[in-house]
């Protein structure tokens, strides 16, 4: 396999995925290369395929299959748009609201090990029997609630934080200061949801009122994942951010 000088084998195993399924040489559903095959094909270790099938299962490139195997998703088309966030442009919610002289303030409503959803067991890339440490709590601007967050930590997390971690600190101070992780990477995206029952009484806004979702998963500098997380936001709130172009 030649090596293209500057691209890491991360990129090149996912780039010879995202085309091969893009150009239906790989059709929907059939099943790719084992992961010690593809390991073998690009000379490389299975931790860094495993990253790399994490990647194209978050994306919808493909879709992973506990005991049976990796299998091709639809291709992407233009109804999905993606863009490419810079990182060192990001802030988390917590100090974006702090920019405008806003402080976030918290209520933990719970914090256990608890099953998930197949949905969130594939953002995480475990198996969907798998128990893992689920994080929920309000958020607050004063007086007033704006939302609430679940977060979801991989199982290989070792999650050793205080209590009051949990009800003082933000998602990103939680990461980087609590477990001593960066944060090299993240996927999001928006969408809009009505509340439900549970959430009108949570956030105290009218069930079926409309809410901003934000999705997003974090992964360190080796491509760990390290959480899948949602954040409802009720109006009037609204997010800005800076996206880089890349060339095609």
């Amino acid at each position: 396999m030649p090596v293209i000088a500057g691209v890491t084998a991360k990129q090149r195993i996912y780039d010879h995925f995202v085309h091969q399924i893009r150009s239906q040489e790989l059709k929907t559903g059939q099943q790719l290369p084992t992961e010690k095959q593809i390991a073998q094909q690009f000379e490389v270790s299975r931790s860094t395929v495993q990253a790399v099938m994490a990647r194209l299962a978050l994306e919808g490139f493909v879709r992973r299959q506990a005991g049976q195997g990796t299998f091709a998703g639809r291709p992407q088309d233009d109804m999905n748009v993606r863009v490419n966030l810079d990182i060192h442009n990001i802030q988390s919610f917590e100090n974006e609201m702090a920019v405008s002289g806003d402080h976030i303030t918290y209520r933990l409503l719970s914090f256990s090990r608890s099953s998930v959803s197949s949905v969130i067991a594939s953002k995480l890339s475990i198996d969907p029997a798998t128990m893992v440490n689920t994080l929920h709590r309000l958020r607050f601007l004063g007086d007033d609630c704006i939302g609430s967050e679940l977060r979801y930590f991989s199982p290989n997390i070792i999650l050793d934080v205080s209590a009051h971690a949990l009800e003082n600190q933000g998602g990103h101070d939680l990461i980087e200061k609590g477990l001593g992780l960066k944060i090299g990477r993240i996927d999001a995206a928006l969408r809009a949801v009505v509340a439900s029952k549970e959430q009108s009484m949570q956030m105290n806004v009218a069930e079926g009122a409309p809410l901003l979702v934000r999705s997003h998963t974090l992964f360190s500098d080796d491509e760990s994942i390290i959480l899948h997380g949602e954040s409802f936001y009720v109006e009037p709130f609204s997010f800005r951010y800076t996206a880089t172009v890349r060339g095609t």
